[in-house]
């Protein structure tokens, strides 16, 4: 029969035992308690456009199933190319996310860029949104018409966020089909394209639902025309330009990126906090309000959802002579 000593000997034993186990699991699988810091979730657009309302949005409703804050930092510039840039620098350790758009693949296609989405891992697509052109309420432009009769007048000064954006290549393609005179003016986001509309000193400005929806509401702008299949729900007396006679469709996706070689492990769990943040209150609240179609996908299908937007978009711009 064991004494109290011996007893306490093999229990002290036993202890050692799990605790080598239990650090060894964890050496063998630094991902297992991840994460246990703050994220990192960066967006390429200024306060208060587009990409920061989507960012600052899901970045709220998925801090419960991280567990972790999500810290959203501003990268603007060359639509896209310097969060890219900077993203595509950082560890590929979970700890850094960057939201994208389709410039993912249209800023690479049109810019002298050193990055391209192959330099990223996708994680999950959120959804879609559509590209409205906009003008200031009570203007000279109230219809498209208006716009194509104006551009056989004189020069449009219509505002993009650079050359082969998904909002240049929308109005370009309405300007090849008609024929109008447009000047393209670039902007480094959406808060300086929203003031300078405002102020009078461009014509219009192609902007997605969610970045003009407040100026819409207050009677500043108008929308005048989209860029989609079908009306939007919410701005219903929005004609698309396919009812125009002009068959373009261009709509911008959106969805999370993280450096490459982030662990599978990762992106995982990365896919299934991001994914049940789409089901909060605030995320259907945005959906709604900006008329977003919802469209999931995991790190495999977008990764395949992107190639083929690459190859469209190389085809188009390539017919259109930017690239």
């Amino acid at each position: 029969m064991l004494n109290k000593k011996k007893i306490l000997s093999v229990l002290m034993i036993f202890v050692f035992m799990f605790s080598v186990i239990g650090t060894g699991c964890s050496a063998d699988d630094p991902t297992a308690n991840y994460p246990e810091k703050p994220l990192n979730f960066m967006v390429w657009g200024s306060p208060g456009g587009g990409s920061d309302i989507f960012g600052r949005t899901l970045g709220k409703a998925a801090e419960s199933h991280f567990g972790e804050p999500m810290v959203v930092e501003n990268k603007p510039g060359g639509g896209g190319a310097t969060a890219m840039a900077e993203m595509s620098q950082r560890d590929p350790d979970g700890y850094s996310a960057l939201a994208v758009t389709t410039n993912l693949v249209l800023t690479p296609l049109t810019k002298d860029t050193p990055n391209s989405y192959e330099d990223f891992d996708p994680v999950i697509m959120i959804g879609t949104d559509a590209t409205m052109i906009v003008a200031q309420a009570g203007g000279e432009f109230q219809s498209v018409e208006d716009v194509l009769e104006a551009g056989k007048e004189r020069t449009l000064k219509w505002g993009t966020f650079g050359i082969g954006t998904t909002d240049h290549v929308a109005a370009a393609l309405l300007v090849e089909m008609t024929g109008i005179d447009v000047d393209f003016v670039p902007f480094d986001g959406g808060g300086e394209a929203m003031a300078s509309l405002l102020g009078g000193h461009i014509d219009l400005l192609n902007g997605n639902p969610s970045e003009v929806a407040t100026q819409i509401e207050a009677d500043q702008l108008i929308g005048i025309g989209i860029f989609s299949e079908e009306r939007l729900e919410k701005y219903n007396d929005v004609p698309t330009l396919k009812e125009k006679g002009y068959d373009i469709i261009v709509e911008t996706w959106r969805g999370i990126v993280v450096p490459k070689g982030t662990p599978q492990e990762v992106k995982d769990k990365m896919f299934d906090a991001f994914s049940k943040a789409c089901d909060e209150e605030e995320m259907i609240e945005y959906f709604n309000q900006n008329d977003i179609s919802k469209n999931v996908k995991n790190g495999s299908e977008f990764l395949e959802f992107i190639e083929s937007q690459h190859n469209f978009f190389q085809e188009t711009l390539t017919e259109m002579g930017i690239i």
